[in-house]
């Protein structure tokens, strides 16, 4: 069983996968689309012996204190959002206007985009995975917003359909290396915005974990050095649908890095704002992979 479910995750992932569920997402109507993630949802959630599940099932036990009554119900309730999430920006990402209504500016968004246009001052804006982000991303893109997307190195599969998405807007989509991360500090320095990810756990980390939900977590803080040397503040946002079915990215203060402090300290104050933006719908942290993998044994 654990075997037919890794393929099945390996599936979902790959470009045959992901090529599927674009046909899904252009040729089902919502009401269908969303049935059809109900489905998956609670078929995959009761695999609970997967790779997938235990990954989904350990996050959300340790961002609910260590307390979670119904563990299957609480996986359903992430895949759920997840299909969602994807049923939305594969039905919509061929129209503008369409992402740009489910994602109406607030006034944090306005900032941000204005901000990305002045040029005045350079940022490093910072997310977890959490709802829909390509169709956030998309909605800011569509609605002003500038910059350089840093992505995986060796994007595959599904980051590989979802960076080119990305790239149909004014947005500079640049896999991660030496040159490109060079390029990142360059343009900041010139006001511009670079936005990536920083809740991705690699084990590239675990000889230097940050504190993340209490727990240490094999997580990257070189992104602080992008910072420092650019001289810009770091601005933690976050994706978050609401009950009508809009996106809005919460914005939270800048964090401005101390240069007299070590990565460490800087990485998780930022860190810090992110789990405030996850603990209020935790069903919405979409993070596939175990953050906490030493706390497996520990988990009922």
């Amino acid at each position: 069983m654990p075997k037919k479910n890794t393929r099945l995750q390996t599936f979902i992932n790959s470009k045959y996968g992901v090529n599927f569920a674009l046909w899904l997402g252009r040729t089902l109507p919502p009401r269908t689309g969303y049935r059809v993630a109900d489905f998956l949802a609670a078929l995959v959630s009761r695999q609970r012996h997967s790779s997938l599940v235990r990954a989904i099932r350990l996050n959300q036990w340790v961002v609910h204190d260590k307390n979670l009554p119904d563990p299957t119900a609480q996986v359903r309730a992430v895949l759920r959002h997840a299909g969602v999430c994807i049923y939305d920006l594969y039905h919509h990402f061929n129209d503008p206007e369409a992402i740009k209504r489910l994602t109406p500016p607030t006034e944090g968004m306005q900032g941000l985009i204005a901000g990305s246009r002045s040029r005045e001052r350079g940022a490093l804006v910072v997310a977890a995975h959490t709802s829909n982000f390509d169709v956030a991303l998309l909605g800011l893109a569509f609605h002003g917003m500038e910059g350089q997307v840093l992505s995986y190195g060796e994007p595959t599969g599904g980051y590989e359909i979802q960076n080119r998405i990305r790239a149909s807007t004014n947005l500079r989509i640049t896999p991660v290396g030496a040159e490109t991360l060079q390029e990142a500090v360059a343009f900041m320095r010139q006001g511009g915005y670079v936005y990536t990810a920083v809740d991705r756990p690699s084990r590239r980390y675990r000889d230097k974990p940050l504190t993340f939900f209490g727990h240490p977590a094999a997580l990257p803080a070189g992104y602080v050095k992008l910072a420092l040397e650019a001289g810009v503040p770091i601005l933690p946002i976050s994706a978050h649908q609401h009950p009508d079915g809009h996106y809005e990215v919460f914005v939270a203060e800048p964090v401005f890095p101390d240069q007299a402090a070590s990565l460490r300290h800087n990485a998780e104050r930022v860190l810090a704002r992110l789990e405030d933006f996850i603990r209020r719908a935790p069903e919405q942290w979409l993070m596939y992979y175990p953050v906490w993998p030493d706390l497996f044994a520990e988990m009922p």
